[in-house]
C-alpha cells in the first residue's frame, strides 16, 4: 500500500519500500532526496546517509556555504530518473532557486508529487516551476494565505530601482537590501545588473553563493565587501550593497530594505520593505493544485497565517486536504495494515523489545521499526494489539515485554 506520512521528513512507502525527502534526521533509513541547498531542506548533509541525492547545483551551493558534507551524495538531473524497487523518482524544476527541485514518486499504486519550495513567478534567474499530473500531492505552502499576493517582477523590480537611485544613492546614501543570501539576493543582482549602472556589493555568504551561480553560466556582476573594489566602492557610497537576512552591518549612511515574500505583512522594521519572493504566494498555490489535478492535497510549512490552507483547497477546489502530519496517509484514507501486515509487524516489535523485563524508550522502538520499513501509525496499531495480548506492556513512554504472554 502506497503511503506518506511526516518522520524527520517526508517518508514516501511502498510495500516496504521507500524514500524520505528533505530530512531533519535519521529517524527512516530509507534512500535520501535533498531538493534544495537551503538549510532547512539540506539538513540531510550535515549526517551520514545510506544513500543520498541532489542535484549538482545543491551540492556545490551546500558546499560553498557550508564548506563540507559527510557524504557524497548521488548527482540527480532535471528530468533523470532514479528506481528503487518498484518505487521511481523523477527530479522536475522547482523554480525556486538554483537547483531546486520536485520529486515525482511514482508507484504502482499512484504518483505522488512532493512540490519542497517552489515558484511559479517570472523569476529573472528561474524558470517556472514545472505542473505535473499526480495522484497525491504535498504541497509546501510557506505562503499559503490571502494576505500574501505577490506583485509582478517587473513593477517590483522597477519599486527597487526607483527607492535604491532617486531615494537613498541621491542624497548620499548606501542603499542595503537584506535578503536570503540564495535565490532572491542573485536575483536583486541581476535586477540592478540589467536596469542600472549602479556597482553591486556582496556581504560573504552573497559573494559565495552568487559565485556558484556564476560557475553554471548566470552572468553577475558584483565585488565582494571584503575586496579592494568593494571597500573602495563602499567608502564613496555610490552603489548598492546586498546582505543575507542576519548580517550585522555598520554605517551611518545605510538605509536598509527587506526583500522577501514576509515583506507582504511587514512593516517598520526596516525603513523599506519588498515583497520579492521565490515562493510561489496564496493564488499560485491554488492554481498549481488546480492544474496537478490531485485526489489528495498534502499541505506543510507555514505558521499561524496559513493554517487554513487545507480548507481553502477543500472549500475552493473540492479536493480533500489536509495537513501531513506523522500519521499515515492514503490517496483515500488513513493508512492501515491487512492482517498479513499487521502479523509481520507485531513479529518485528517483538524481535526488537526482544529481552523480557527491559525497559525500552518508546521512541527508539518508533525509530527502529521505521527503520525496518513500517510507518509510526503501523507501529502504533502493532503496539494496541500486543498489548490487548499481554506480550507488552506500556507506561508512559517505556514498554518491555512480558515473557507469562508470548506462552
Amino acid at each position: 500500500m502506497l503511503s506518506v506520512r511526516r518522520q524527520g521528513g517526508v517518508v514516501v512507502e511502498y510495500m516496504g519500500q521507500g524514500v524520505i525527502l528533505d530530512p531533519s534526521s535519521t529517524s527512516v533509513e530509507y534512500p535520501v532526496f535533498v531538493s534544495h541547498a537551503h538549510g532547512d531542506h539540506s539538513a540531510a548533509f550535515r549526517f551520514p546517509c545510506t544513500s543520498s541525492h541532489a542535484t549538482e547545483e545543491t551540492i556545490r551551493l551546500v558546499k560553498a556555504l557550508s564548506g563540507r558534507c559527510l557524504q557524497e551524495p548521488k548527482r540527480l538531473t532535471i528530468g533523470g530518473k532514479v528506481r528503487i524497487g518498484d518505487v521511481e523518482v523523477k527530479t522536475l524544476n522547482a523554480g525556486h532557486i538554483l537547483g531546486s527541485a520536485q520529486f515525482e514518486v511514482d508507484t504502482p499504486e499512484g504518483i505522488v508529487l512532493y512540490t519542497g519550495d517552489f515558484s511559479l513567478g517570472d523569476s529573472y534567474t528561474m524558470k517556472p516551476a514545472e505542473i505535473v499530473r499526480c495522484d497525491l500531492l504535498i504541497i509546501e505552502t510557506t505562503f499559503g494565505s490571502p494576505v500574501f499576493s505577490f506583485p509582478k517582477r517587473e513593477q517590483l523590480a522597477i519599486d527597487m530601482v526607483k527607492w535604491a537611485t532617486i531615494e537613498v544613492v541621491s542624497k548620499g546614501h548606501i542603499p542595503v537590501f537584506k535578503t536570503d543570501s540564495i535565490g532572491n539576493a542573485q536575483e536583486i543582482i541581476t535586477i540592478f545588473n540589467r536596469l542600472t549602472r549602479l556597482p553591486v556589493v556582496t556581504v560573504k555568504g552573497v559573494t559565495k553563493a552568487s559565485d556558484v551561480y556564476r560557475e553554471y553560466g548566470f552572468n553577475l556582476e558584483y565585488f565582494d565587501s571584503d575586496s579592494d573594489e568593494g571597500v573602495e566602492l563602499l567608502e564613496s557610497g555610490k552603489c548598492v550593497l546586498i546582505a543575507s537576512k542576519g548580517s550585522k552591518l555598520a554605517g551611518e549612511n545605510l538605509e536598509i530594505a527587506l526583500a522577501s515574500g514576509w515583506a507582504s505583512i511587514m512593516r517598520g522594521k526596516t525603513s523599506r520593505q519588498f515583497p520579492l519572493s521565490d515562493h510561489a504566494d496564496f493564488r499560485g498555490l491554488l492554481g498549481f493544485i488546480k492544474s496537478c489535478k490531485p485526489k489528495k492535497v498534502l499541505t506543510m510549512h507555514g505558521g499561524a497565517l496559513t493554517r487554513g490552507f487545507a480548507d481553502y483547497v477543500k472549500a475552493r477546489l473540492g479536493i480533500d486536504a489536509k495537513p501531513l502530519t506523522i500519521r499515515g496517509e492514503t490517496l483515500f484514507r488513513h493508512a492501515s495494515m491487512n492482517e498479513s501486515r499487521m502479523k509481520a509487524c507485531c513479529d518485528q516489535v517483538i524481535s526488537t523489545v526482544r529481552i523480557p523485563g527491559f525497559v525500552y524508550v518508546k521512541r527508539w522502538v518508533l525509530s527502529e521499526m521505521a527503520k525496518k520499513g513500517f510507518s509510526y501509525r503501523e507501529t502504533e496499531d502493532a503496539l494496541s494489539r500486543l498489548i490487548e495480548r499481554g506480550i507488552i506492556s506500556v507506561e508512559g513512554s517505556e514498554i518491555k515485554l512480558n515473557i507469562e504472554g508470548l506462552k
